[in-house]
Parts: C-alpha cells; structure tokens; sequence
C-alpha cells in the first residue's frame, strides 16, 4: 500500500456546530414573500415573514396542483395526426426547409401541465381583534402588506436555524418560535406575548368547501381548482372551477394550547382566539393518492387523518414534537457541512445580519464572493436544508418552487420543468448525503414509465415510454402548448432520457441491488424509446429528427430566419449514448442482462453508431449537426454541454476543448439556475478561475434590469432571504450551487476520486465534511492556501478494495477495505510530491 493514506482511523462523522453559516438573521420583518423564511418538511410548506403584532404566514402543499387537467378522449393528437406531423418534420428537415419542420410540430401540442397551487394564509395578531377571514378572491399576495413597525426597534430580530429547522422571532413583548415537524407530521407555532391575547385566523384563495370550528379545535376543508392556465398565456379567465369537480381537497386542521381557547367559523375561514401565550398546532391532509393518479373523490379520510395529527401532537407535547423535529432534521442535515474562510471565525461579522453578509460581498456594480466566502458556505448549507424541506420519502418532487408558493397562477406554474431544471434539483442528493430526498422524483419517474407509454406509441410507435419538456403531479407526459407554443421548448421528447441518470446515479454512487431491480425495467422502457427513435443517417451513424435542443434556436442558413428544428442535436446524441451505455453497466454490474438480453444486444450494436458531437469552424461544440449560427449567442441554455456535466463520461480532450470555448462564447451572465450549471461544467473542465467568475455573479443581490446584451433580463442573483433569481424566484438555482460547490471539491465521475479539481482562487481556506462519490466513498477535505491539508475517505461497506485516486500530478491506488477509513496527512502529501 502507498505511503499517501496509509494510516488508518476510524470513520469520524462530526456534528455542525452553533455557526453562523447555519443560519439566517434579519433585523427587520419581511415586506415580500422573497423575503420569508421557508419551513417544510417535504408535504408541508410555510414563508413566515416575522411580523411582531401581526405575523403572515403562507402555508402550501406538495400535493395540492390544479387538475389532473384536460383528458379527452379520444385524444385530439390521434397517431395518424402524431405520425403524419413527425414525417412532414422529418421530410422538411432533410430538404432543408427548418421553417416548414417547425410548423409541423405544431400539430402534436396538447393541452398543458396544471399548477402548483398555495394552500391558505395564516395570520397571527397579538393584542388586538382577531381580523376577519378573508373571501377567497381577495386572498392574493397584494393583500400580505400589513405596516408592521416594530421591525424598526432596536431590538428587533428574525431568523432561520438551518440546523434545528426552526424559525423564531424577538421584538418587543413578542416571542416566536416554529418548526414543521416530519415525524408528527404538522406545523408548531409558539408565541409568548407578555399574556397578551393572541389569535390565529386561517383563510385561503382556495375554495372553501366547509369550515367547523369546536371549542380549541377547528378545520377547513380546501379544493383546489380544477384548471390553471400557465400566466405567459395571458388569457383572460386562467383560474378555472368545474361544475362536477374532481380535483384535489385538502383538509386544513387547528389546535390551539395556552389559555382560555374560542373557535369560530365564517363563510371564508376559521379563527382560533387564546386569552394568552398560545401555542397553535396546524395538520394537513390531501386526497391525493399517488403520482400519476386522480385523487380520491371523498375529503373524509383526509379530514379524519388531519384531525388525528393535530390531536397526537397535542397529546405529545410540544417539548417531545421539538425534540423529535429537530432529530429527524438533523439526521438528514448534519451529514455534511462546508466551511469557507480562515480560522474557526468567519472572516466578515454575519452573525447579526444576513443583509450584512449580501452587501459583504459587492463591489460596485459586481459582486465578489472572495470577501465573504461564508455566503457560500452558507448557500451550501441552505441548499442542503431546501431540499431536505421539500422532498422526503412519500411526498411530492421538488418543484420549480420547492414546496413554496402564494400565487394561483405561479411563474411557469411551479410545475415539473425538465430540460433542465427538475434535473437540477437533485444532483446534490447523491453528492451531499440526501439520498432519501430523491425517492420523490424516482416516484416521478416510475409514474411517466406508466403514463408515458401511452404517448410513445400513440406519437412515435414506440413500446417504450416518452416524457416531454414540462410536466405535474398527474405525470402529464404529451408535447404541450395547445398546437399555439414554440417547439423550442414544447418539442422534446428526451425528458424520460435524461431522468433516468438519477436511476443510474442511486445505482452507481452506492451499491444497492433493489434500486438496481427496481429501475432495470424503468431504464429499459426509456432504451427502448431512444433505440425507436434513432435513425439511420447515409453515412451509417445513428441520429435523431427532428430534433430541438432546449429551448435554443439558430439561424436557418442563407437567411435571418429563426428556427428550433433540425437533425441531430448534440443533447439528443449524449442523452442517448449516456443511456444505453448506463443501462448496459446497470445490467452487467446487478447481473440483469439476462432480463433484458435482446434489448441489450440492440443497445450494444447502437451505441457505436450514435454520431459524435461535431466541432464548427470557431472551435465551438455544434449544438446541432451542421449548423452554426445560433440565433442567442448568449442564450442561457446550455443543452449541448450535457455530456461535460452531469452525465458521467469525461469527453476527450478535443470535445472539452471546444466545450471550454462554447462556454466562453456563450458569456458568464445568465439566471441563477444557468450560473450554477455553467460552475458545475466549469469545475468538470478544471477551471477554477472560471467557477470564480461565476460564483461572484451568483452571489449578487437581486436586481430588475431592462433587456439588453450579455443576459438581459435573465439576470441571476440573490433575494433578501437567499431565494435564487431566474429571475423570478426559481429554487433550482440554490439547488445546483450545492451540487456545482461539491463538483469543485471531490469529483467521481471518470472512474476515480479526485480531490479539489477546480478550488476557485477566492477560496483558499476551507474544510468540507460528508461529501460522497461513486462506490460508496465519503471524503472529509481541509485545505489552506489553496493546497489539500488533510483528506479522510471512509469506504462502505460495499465499497470496491482498490481506489484510484488523484490530487493535481499525483495519483494512487489505494488499498481501502470495506468500512475503513484512511487519512491524508499535510505530511503525507509533501512527502509525496517530493518523492
């Protein structure tokens, strides 16, 4: 065995101490919902905004969507209109006519996905009358301003402990704590207001079907429309309630503890009045059953369910509610923990002000994430906390909003959307020890293998599954748009494709034969799609047409025309190599290849003929197959990059070449979400420098900004409460900057581990705990002055023996057995670099 690692200790898994990266801290209450801070776990949402006298607290979730939505039958997209449109695309494609193969596809847009929707609006009055519960129509965010001075008191604060899960409040008179518990399942609000009278009232700009209030208890039961017309259709009547409705209800369930208690209900809300310090315990429970399924017609189970919480939770006590929140919390969260900067202290004073550490960072116009590298150890932490917020085992995906919402007609109706965003959500699960987290998107997935059978053959002919660009709770899996959207976006039949790389990365990062059963015949129905797809070129390789690449557009040659259609994207090439190479490793490494032998051997005489991506005159990675000119240079989407990041093949150094230069020609500036995806791509490239161009635009403050060159209005930054901008408010962005964050420090995709690949120069000091790489590995990492200091890698128990590991010029085969742990020492590493 190597000197490198050669001492062995035992695996260490150290807890996160009260730092200030673990928190967020205002000194004054929110004025907008992208100033609250979010509570969640993983079904229930809430966006407290820390008002003193009359705190506003947005609840959602997960499970409440507008729907299942419009299912004719027969479907309006019949297959011989489907198969009809796709022969005219391909026809005109290959005569050259871009313009005649975009209008074809018009034909097989139908209808849209529904919306997430907000549950109800809670609101808190100490000392005065209890409001009235509002009507529904007037439930709308314009309604949350409430002129709340004491957040100007001296001794005003609010926060966020990113470690216990918990949100409090001080100002004068007025205590506040609040948690959303996952183990009993339902939200704590705790006041101490000097005895004063203290109320809760409940409204939502659902419908409310019923209201009951009883002594301390009361309930709502909620439905939810029964469609939602995305905004940027601009129509007229957008919210929609059927006569015979068959949408999702929820039941809305309230207790209150403290002292004398009084309920009421009104035609448009419940209220809940205590003579005193009050403690309210709030329950929700939905007739939604399953992903890809309609909910159940009748409330009643749900409204029986809600009620049993909140009186188990009462029974409890709210010191055992607290104590089990905050273990089930940190179980998930403490697994692993970034600190940037020198010394145990933080190199700017945050520990006052979160708004202090934002305005640390700018330079003028710019930012620099270099002067307080504890933002983005905070955003590392923040985005761990998000996700483990917003998607736990048996809930909901995250979706573009997480599990937060306030608007009926939300930005791109906080659906599913998965050229890019949905994907983005997850990468940190595998890397940063939140495995259990993705379980709702691998219940996604199973549900578009059903629901998206039907499609594949009614539109391709195929007897795989298809999914497309946007999608809900429903599985919703055809082209949408109603025959009126551009197929830049409407048209991209790879969703399931790309999907399927979580199915590969649970498999690969550690071993597990039943997710490897589980997923086999899932990866199978998308194989099968890709190998129906792909089609014979002259020359003998195998291509796709027609074919967009999301959601870009490039010039038709010899005009200024437009156009988002043509053969061969480079995306459509590397999702389906990436997928039939992964289902072959799937199947040889788990022993399945005799489940699928023939589908096996098609995949095996495919993959060489897929056509590689081409280079164009400029040195750039084609996005598409003979075409150059793109009509945004700049635009934000990086499709044709996905085989640099984040599937897993290291492209040769030619193709990461004219990555690097795509990259630069594309320009740094983009949204929150595009500034993380270009880091992770740049730290796969190895080039910090690069990562710390975009990181400093990551960590700007939000601002509006008129369209113009270099990103227009597709300006990245960050809200007051360290919401990522698109903008709006999209929470891919804080997601992908976890996963980009991880890929710069240990990176696993080539078939070793490497360590510190692409540490920007800003960020010399530092030390991470907890981050995994494929073959069951966590690696520990502490660096000074830009050089490794100390590494631990702890192997599972599954782990291969042998590790390959790379720091900058040096590489090693270790030795590492099953649940061992090995230390790298500063000695160790100069002893090496000497020898």
């Amino acid at each position: 065995m190597s000197s490198v690692f050669s001492s062995e200790v035992p695996p260490s898994r150290a807890t996160p101490s009260a730092h200030p990266v673990h928190r967020l801290e205002f000194a004054s209450p929110a004025a907008e919902w992208v100033e609250a801070v979010p509570l969640g776990n993983g079904r229930l949402g809430a966006m407290l905004y820390g008002r003193a006298e009359q705190e506003l607290i947005w609840l959602s979730e997960g499970s409440v969507w507008s729907g299942p939505g419009r299912r004719p039958e027969p479907h309006p997209v019949t297959a011989d209109v489907a198969r009809a449109a796709i022969a005219a695309s391909r026809a005109a494609v290959a005569a050259g006519d871009h313009v005649a193969a975009e209008e074809a596809l018009h034909a097989l847009q139908h209808s849209y996905p529904q919306s997430f929707q907000p549950l109800a609006r809670l609101r808190r009055t100490v000392g005065a009358p209890a409001p009235e519960p509002a009507p529904q129509a007037e439930v709308v965010p314009a309604q949350d301003g409430v002129d709340d001075s004491a957040g100007a008191d001296a001794g005003y604060a609010r926060g966020l402990d990113l470690h216990s899960a918990v949100a409090w409040t001080r100002a004068a008179g007025v205590d506040q704590r609040a948690f959303v518990s996952a183990p009993h399942q339902v939200l704590v609000v705790e006041v101490s207001a000097s005895e004063r009278p203290v109320s809760f009232v409940l409204d939502s700009p659902l419908r409310l079907e019923h209201a009951v209030a009883d002594g301390a208890e009361a309930w709502a039961v909620l439905r939810a429309p029964d469609d939602v017309v995305p905004a940027y259709q601009r129509e007229s009547d957008p919210v929609r309630w059927a006569s015979d409705p068959r949408g999702v209800q929820a039941a809305v369930a309230m207790r209150a503890i403290g002292g004398a208690v009084r309920s009421r209900a009104t035609p448009d809300g419940v209220v809940l009045e205590v003579s005193g310090d009050a403690t309210l315990i709030l329950a929700v429970r939905t007739t939604f059953t399953r992903l890809g399924d309609d909910p159940e017609p009748d409330v009643t189970t749900a409204l029986a369910q809600a009620r049993r919480l909140c009186r188990d939770a009462v029974a409890t006590g709210v010191d055992r509610l607290h104590g089990d929140h905050v273990a089930a919390h940190a179980e998930l969260y403490d697994r692993a923990e970034l600190r940037l900067g020198t010394g145990p202290e933080p190199a700017v004073d945050i520990s006052a002000d979160t708004d202090a550490l934002l305005d640390a960072v700018a330079d003028g116009d710019g930012a620099r994430a270099g002067v307080a590298p504890e933002l983005l150890a905070l955003l590392f932490q923040y985005g761990r906390y998000l996700l483990i917020s917003s998607s736990r085992p048996g809930g909901t995906p995250a979706n573009l909003q997480g599990i937060w919402n306030q608007q009926l007609q939300p930005p791109w109706s906080s659906d599913f959307t998965m050229n890019i965003n949905l994907e983005m959500n997850y990468w940190l699960a595998e890397t940063t020890g939140l495995r259990e987290c993705a379980e709702p998107l691998f219940d996604l997935v199973e549900a578009f293998a059903e629901r998206g059978r039907e499609p594949a053959e009614r539109i391709y002919g195929s007897s795989g599954w298809v999914a497309h660009h946007a999608s809900d709770i429903w599985a919703f899996a055809d082209p949408m748009g109603d025959g009126t959207h551009d197929p830049a976006w409407a048209f991209w039949p790879f969703a399931g494709v790309w999907l399927t790389t979580h199915l590969v990365d649970r498999v690969t990062f550690e071993r597990d034969d039943a997710a490897a059963r589980r997923f086999f015949p899932v990866l199978c129905g998308a194989a099968r799609f890709v190998l129906d797809w792909l089609e014979p070129r002259p020359d003998g390789t195998l291509g796709t047409s027609p074919s967009t690449s999301p959601e870009n557009r490039f010039v038709v040659p010899g005009t200024d025309r437009a156009c988002s259609v043509a053969a061969d994207s480079t995306m459509d090439l590397e999702l389906s190599r990436h997928l039939l190479r992964s289902l072959l490793r799937v199947a040889d490494d788990y022993r399945l290849r005799d489940d699928a032998a023939d589908l096996c051997q098609e995949a095996e005489a495919a993959l060489p003929r897929i056509a590689e991506a081409g280079v164009d005159g400029d040195g750039l990675l084609r996005e598409w197959a003979d075409l150059d000119r793109m009509a945004d240079p700049h635009h934000r989407h990086i499709a044709h990059l996905v085989g640099v990041h984040p599937t897993d093949a290291p492209p040769s150094a030619s193709l990461a070449a004219a990555a690097s230069r795509s990259l630069d020609a594309r320009g740094d500036e983009g949204t929150g979400w595009s500034l993380a995806w270009k880091t992770a791509m740049r730290a796969r490239l190895h080039e910090p420098e690069a990562v710390g161009r975009l990181l400093d635009l990551f960590v700007r403050r939000n601002i509006e900004i008129e369209p113009g060159p270099g990103g227009g209005r597709w300006r990245g930054g960050l809200y007051r409460n360290l919401f990522s901008a698109h903008p709006p408010f999209q929470i891919d962005g804080n997601l992908g900057v976890v996963a980009a964050l991880a890929e710069c420090l240990v990176q696993s995709h080539a078939g070793y581990l490497e360590l510190l690949p692409a540490l920007p120069p800003d960020l010399p000091d530092g030390e991470v705990r907890g981050l995994h790489a494929r073959g069951g590995l966590v690696v520990d990492l502490q660096w000074r002055a830009g050089e490794l200091t100390e590494a631990r890698i702890t192997s599972g128990q599954d782990s291969p023996r042998t590790v390959r590991v790379v720091l900058g010029s040096l590489e090693r085969l270790l030795d590492l057995p099953p649940g061992q742990t090995l230390r790298l020492t500063t000695t160790d590493i100069s002893q090496e670099r000497a020898s």
